[in-house]
C-alpha cells in the first residue's frame, strides 16, 4: 500500500523551501471610514499588524523540529469529532468501482478470492493524480482525476478495460522512455501486458513486448538493475490454479529408484510447461504442489522487455554457485530496495505456505545472489506484503513483512495444523526459519 496525494495537483520538487504570504482583512468601523489616520497612527497601526504576523509565523515556524536534511513536527490527532481519513461517498467522487466474484467463480478457483491491486499516477499530464483498479469477473477502470476529490471514470477511451480476465495487479511507470506512464496489468493464467501511453492517457496495447503471458502472476516491481537507464521489471507468480481446487484430480506416478514420482494429473503431463517441476511425493505419500517462477525482465529502454534465465549464473544461491533449476514458489509480493548501501537496488519476494521469502542481492550489474541466512535469521510463513523505511533516522531501512498468521494462540495453533513443522537441528545455526 502507498499514500498518494489525490486532491492537491502534482508539482516538480523545489530547491528551496518557501512560505506563502499571509493576508489579513482589516475592517474599518463605518463611523470612522471618512477619517483621515495621521502618520503616527498610520505607523503604529502597521507595526501592530507586523507584530501580529511576526508572532504567528514564529509559532508556526517552532513546531518544525530541524532535523540532517529534513524537519519534521508531531502530529496532533484530535481526542474526538472529525478524523483525518474520511470515507468519502461515490456520489461525491465518482468513482463507483465494485472488484466483483460470485460464490460460483470462487469455488472454481479459489485463487481469485485473493483481490486485485490498484495503480496511481497522472496519465495525461495534467498535474492530478489518476486512479486504476483491477477487477475480477468485471472489468478494470481507469477514473481520470478533476481535481477536487472529482474523478470521471474514462476507461473505454483510454482503452484498458482488460475484459474477459481476472486482474491482480497494475502499475504505473514509464516503461519506453518518453516521459509518460505507461501501464502493465497481471492477471490470473494471463501473466502480464503492457499499455503504452499516448501522454494524452489513451493507451495501446503492446502485444510484441516480451512478456509471458501465462501463468498466475500477482504483483510486480520496476528499478533499474543495471545501471543502464532503463526500468527492469520483476513479476511475483503463485499459481494459474491450486489442486486443492480439484479434489477428483486423478494423478498418474511411477516408482524411480524407489521414489515415487508424478508424471500426469487429469491426463496432462507433467513435464508441460505450467506442471513441470511442480509436484512431487513426500516422505509421508502425499502429492505437494509448488508454485510458479517469477520473472524477472530486461527492460531495452523502448518497452521491449527480455527475462533472465534463473540458471545461467545471473542468480547466485547463498554459496555463490549457480541455481540448478528456478525457483517455483508462491509469489505474492515483490519490492526493489537497496539493503547494502551500494546503491544497486536488491530484491526482497514475500511468498505464501511453506517455500521462504527470498533476498537478492544485487552486484550493481544485475546479478543476483541469495543473502546469507546469518544476516536475516527469520522470515515469515505465509508472508503477504512488504515495505520498507528508515523509521529511526539512522539512515539504515527497516522492512515490514505482513502475513496471515493470527496474534491469538489459539487460532495461531489452528492454523498451523496442516503446516509441516521445520525444526532447526542442533549446531546448524545457518538455517533460516
Amino acid at each position: 500500500m502507498h499514500w498518494r496525494d489525490l486532491d492537491r495537483p502534482s508539482r516538480p520538487p523545489s530547491r528551496r523551501l518557501w512560505s506563502a504570504p499571509v493576508c489579513w482583512r482589516y475592517r474599518i468601523p463605518p463611523a470612522i471610514q471618512n477619517l483621515q489616520p495621521s502618520r503616527s497612527a498610520t505607523r503604529r497601526l502597521l507595526c501592530s499588524i507586523l507584530f501580529v504576523l511576526a508572532a504567528a509565523l514564529h509559532t508556526f515556524a517552532a513546531d518544525w523540529q530541524p532535523g540532517d536534511g529534513y524537519r519534521s513536527r508531531e502530529l496532533s490527532l484530535p481526542a474526538s469529532g472529525k478524523t483525518y481519513l474520511q470515507r468519502l461517498d461515490p456520489a461525491l467522487t465518482g468513482i463507483y468501482f465494485t472488484n466483483v466474484l460470485s460464490e460460483e467463480k470462487a469455488l472454481e478457483n479459489s485463487l481469485r478470492t485473493g483481490g486485485s491491486g490498484v495503480a496511481a499516477g497522472d496519465v495525461d499530464g495534467d498535474g492530478w493524480c489518476d486512479l486504476y483498479f483491477c477487477g475480477m469477473e468485471n472489468r478494470n477502470a481507469l477514473y481520470r482525476n478533476l481535481g477536487h476529490w472529482k474523478f470521471e471514470d474514462v476507461t473505454a477511451s483510454a482503452g484498458v478495460a482488460c475484459e474477459g480476465q481476472y486482474s491482480t495487479g497494475a502499475v504505473f511507470a514509464d516503461v519506453d522512455g518518453d516521459g509518460d506512464l505507461d501501464l502493465l496489468v497481471n492477471s490470473l493464467n494471463g501473466g502480464t501486458r503492457l499499455f503504452l501511453n499516448d501522454g494524452k492517457g489513451h493507451f495501446t496495447e503492446s502485444t510484441n513486448a516480451g512478456l509471458w503471458r501465462r501463468f498466475g502472476s500477482t504483483s510486480m516491481a520496476l528499478a533499474d538493475i543495471d545501471g543502464n537507464g532503463t526500468l527492469d521489471l520483476y513479476v511475483a507468480n503463485y499459481a494459474t490454479s491450486k489442486i486443492e481446487d480439484h479434489p477428483n484430480a486423478k494423478f498418474d506416478a511411477k516408482n524411480v529408484n524407489g521414489k515415487t514420482i508424478v508424471t500426469a494429473i487429469d491426463g496432462v503431463p507433467t513435464s508441460s510447461p505450467e506442471l513441470t517441476n511442480r509436484y512431487f511425493v513426500d516422505a509421508q505419500r502425499i502429492v505437494r504442489e509448488l508454485g510458479e517462477p517469477d520473472i524477472l525482465y530486461l527492460n531495452d529502454g523502448r518497452g521491449n522487455f527480455k527475462p533472465v534465465s534463473w540458471t545461467d549464473g545471473s542468480f547466485l544461491d547463498e554459496q555463490g554457485q549457480p541455481l540448478a533449476l528456478p525457483l517455483y514458489d508462491f509469489g505474492l509480493s515483490v519490492m526493489f530496495r537497496d539493503m547494502d548501501g551500494d546503491l544497486a537496488p536488491d530484491i526482497y519476494v514475500c511468498n505464501d505456505l511453506f517455500p521462504p521469502d527470498r533476498i537478492w542481492m544485487n552486484d550493481g550489474r544485475g546479478h543476483f545472489r541469495a543473502l546469507s541466512n546469518l544476516a536475516v535469521r527469520n522470515t515469515s510463513r505465509f508472508s503477504m506484503g512488504i515495505d520498507f523505511a528508515d523509521l529511526n533516522r539512522d539512515g539504515f531501512d527497516e522492512f515490514l513483512v505482513v502475513d496471515m498468521l493470527s496474534r491469538e494462540y489459539q487460532r495461531k495453533k489452528l492454523q498451523t495444523v496442516v503446516v509441516p513443522m521445520q525444526y532447526l537441528p542442533v549446531g546448524k545455526i545457518d538455517n533460516r526459519t
